[in-house]
C-alpha cells in the first residue's frame, strides 16, 4: 500500500469533547500520537496527545501520572498541561501547550555537539525545573535529550521545557514511595540511568535525575554518552561498575570547572553526587554569575565545529521538526528481569574487589550477559533488558526480587557526524539497532 492509499486519519477534523478541533498529526509512536488542535471557543492552538493502548491499564495510569505530575509542579520550565479527558471511544488524551522548536536530541544530532556556554544555560534551566519538581516530591526518572525541549521564542532565544513525566515517581516521604512501577522493575533509558535505578533500588530519589542530567551534559558537550556498549546490559553494567570518563578526554577545551561538575553529577555512589538540584545549580554558578538568573532563555548559538567521529550521533538536519514518526527514537521501554542484571552487576563488583577486602573497586572491563534486545532505543523497563522486540512499543516483563541496596557495591571545519556504534543483540535473529533517546512525543509546533 502506497502513502496515497493509506486510509485518512479519522481524528483529523474531529471535535473532541465539543471543545478541541483536531487539525493535523504532529507525531506518532509506540505510546501514542500527538496532534495540533484548536480550542473552538477561544481559538487557542494546543497539542492533543492520545494514548495508543487504552486497554493497557499500566499505560493509562502512566498517562494519567504524566498529567498529574506536570500539573503538580509550577515551573515555567515544565510543559504545561491544560486539560485531560477521554474520547467517545475511550481513548485518554491530554491537552498541552503547543511548543515551537526542537528537542535537545535533535539539536545534538544536527550540530554534532554544543558549546559549553549553551550547555551551561540548558543545564541551569533544567535544574530550575528539577528544583521545583523535587520540592513537590516528584522524581522524573527518564531525563534524556529527547525530554528536554528547546522552545523557540520570538527573539530567537531558546527556553527549556522538561516534558514527559509518564514514568515519574512521587515520593510522599522517604519511607513510602508512591510509584507506578511494580516492585522489582525499573523504568528509564540506559544511557542516562543512574546505577541505583539500573539495579532497581526501591528508594530512588532526586539524585537519580541529577545523574541523568550529568549524562546529558556529557553527551551534549562531546557528542557521545559517558557509557556505551555492544548491548543494553553492557551499558548498564558499565554505569554500575565503572566511573564515567572525564569529558575533557573527548573535548579538551571544556573547562576544568564544568568537567568537575559533570564528574560529580555522574558519581556512581549517589552520596558522592550533589545532594540537591539547587546544589548542582550553585556549582554551575561558581564562576558563571549569569547562571543564577538563567531562568532567562538560552541565547542562540552557532554550531561547534567538530571532526566526524564513528561515535557521533546521526544528524537530523531539521531545525524546526514537525515530529513525524522517528522509528529509531521510539519511546521504547525495553523490559527485563531485574535479578538477571542485578546478579551480574553484583558478580562484577565482587570479582573486581581486592581479595580479603570487604568492598573495593568494581571490575573495569566486563561483558554483559546475552539477552534479546528490543526496539531501537536504549530505554529500559527492568534492568536486565530481555524481552521480545516490537517496532514501536516496549515489551513487558514479569519482575522478580528487587536487589537490596545494601548488598550492592557501589574547531576544524564542521563535518557531518556519523552514527556511533550502538548496542547490538547477540541473538542470531537480526534486531533493530538501538540509539540513545526515545519517542518523546513532544507537543511541537512547526
Amino acid at each position: 500500500m502506497t502513502t496515497d492509499e493509506h486510509p485518512p486519519d479519522p481524528l483529523i477534523g474531529a471535535l473532541i469533547d465539543r471543545k478541541y478541533r483536531v487539525e493535523r498529526l504532529l507525531g506518532r509512536g509506540g505510546m501514542g500520537s500527538v496532534y495540533e488542535a484548536t480550542h473552538v471557543a477561544i481559538g487557542k492552538r494546543v497539542a492533543l496527545k492520545f494514548l495508543a493502548e487504552a486497554e493497557d491499564r499500566d499505560a493509562v495510569r502512566r498517562f494519567q501520572r504524566e498529567a498529574e505530575a506536570a500539573s503538580a509542579v509550577e515551573s515555567a520550565h515544565i510543559v504545561q498541561i491544560f486539560d485531560s479527558g477521554t474520547t467517545e471511544d475511550d481513548r485518554p488524551y491530554l491537552v498541552m501547550e503547543l511548543l515551537r522548536g526542537e528537542d535537545l536530541r535533535e539539536r545534538i544530532n544536527r550540530l554534532g555537539r554544543l558549546s559549553e556556554a549553551e550547555v551551561l544555560h540548558i543545564t541551569a534551566q533544567t535544574l530550575r525545573a528539577l528544583i521545583r519538581a523535587h520540592a513537590a516530591g516528584i522524581v522524573h526518572r527518564d531525563l534524556k535529550p529527547d525530554n528536554l525541549f528547546l522552545s523557540a521564542r520570538d527573539d530567537d532565544s531558546l527556553f527549556v521545557k522538561v516534558v514527559d513525566f509518564g514514568i515519574s515517581k512521587v515520593v510522599q516521604n522517604r519511607a513510602t514511595p508512591n510509584t507506578l512501577t511494580r516492585h522489582g522493575t525499573v523504568l528509564g533509558t540506559a544511557y542516562y540511568m543512574a546505577p541505583e535505578q539500573a539495579q532497581a533500588f526501591p528508594d530512588i530519589d532526586g539524585r537519580a535525575d541529577l545523574y541523568s542530567l550529568g549524562a546529558i551534559c556529557f553527551e551534549a558537550l562531546t557528542g557521545q554518552p559517558p557509557h556505551d556498549g555492544r548491548t543494553y546490559e553492557a551499558i548498564l553494567v558499565k554505569a554500575c561498575t565503572q566511573d564515567a570518563p572525564d569529558p575533557r578526554e573527548h573535548v579538551p577545551e571544556i573547562s576544568e570547572a564544568f568537567a568537575r561538575v559533570i564528574r560529580t553529577a555522574l558519581a556512581r555512589e549517589r552520596s558522592e553526587r550533589f545532594a540537591t538540584a539547587q546544589a548542582f545549580l550553585d556549582a554551575l554558578a561558581e564562576g558563571n554569575p549569569d547562571i543564577r538568573t538563567s531562568g532567562a532563555p538560552v541565547p542562540s548559538y552557532h554550531a561547534v565545529p567538530r571532526e566526524a567521529s564513528s561515535a557521533s550521533l546521526t544528524s537530523s538536519g531539521s531545525v524546526v521538526p514537525t515530529l513525524t514518526a522517528r522509528p529509531n527514537k521510539s519511546r521504547l521501554v525495553v523490559t527485563a528481569m531485574v535479578a538477571s542484571l542485578a546478579a551480574f552487576v553484583a558478580t562484577a563488583l565482587w570479582l573486581g574487589r581486592p581479595t580479603g577486602t570487604p568492598s573495593g573497586a568494581a571490575a573495569s572491563d566486563v561483558s554483559a550477559p546475552i539477552a534479546r534486545t528490543t526496539a531501537p532505543s536504549a530505554t529500559v523497563a527492568g534492568t536486565a533488558l530481555s524481552g521480545t522486540p516490537t517496532s514501536d512499543a516496549a515489551p513487558s516483563i514479569e519482575p522478580i526480587v528487587t536487589p537490596d541496596p545494601s548488598a550492592s557495591a557501589h574547531p576544524a571545519p564542521q563535518a557531518k557526524p556519523r552514527p556511533r556504534p550502538t548496542p547490538r543483540p547477540s541473538q542470531p535473529t537480526p534486531q533493530p539497532t538501538p540509539k540513545p533517546g526515545g519517542l518523546g512525543l513532544n507537543p511541537k509546533e512547526p
